[in-house]
């Protein structure tokens, strides 16, 4: 079964697109919501604990800022 993922962003984010870019490098589908664009995004990521971006769920589990290991790890676990 495929985990359900989540890019928190925002417009100007340059370590957003490198998540980006990573996901679809491993070939993995994931919705983006820009915090910038969309309030209701924004007060998700609020409900989270975090006012930064990039956050990706990945099955409601949160990793702060592009940690390349921790998202190969939770993908691994797929």
């Amino acid at each position: 079964m495929s985990k359900e993922i989540i890019v928190y962003t925002s417009a100007a984010c340059a370590s957003c697109r490198q998540v980006q870019e990573f996901l679809t490098q491993k070939g993995v589908d994931f919705q983006v919501r820009d915090i910038s664009a969309d309030m209701k995004a924004l007060d998700e990521l609020a409900a989270l604990g975090y006012l930064a971006t990039p956050v990706t769920l990945i099955d409601g589990e949160a990793v702060a800022g592009f940690n390349r290991k921790r998202l190969e790890a939770l993908l691994q676990e797929r």
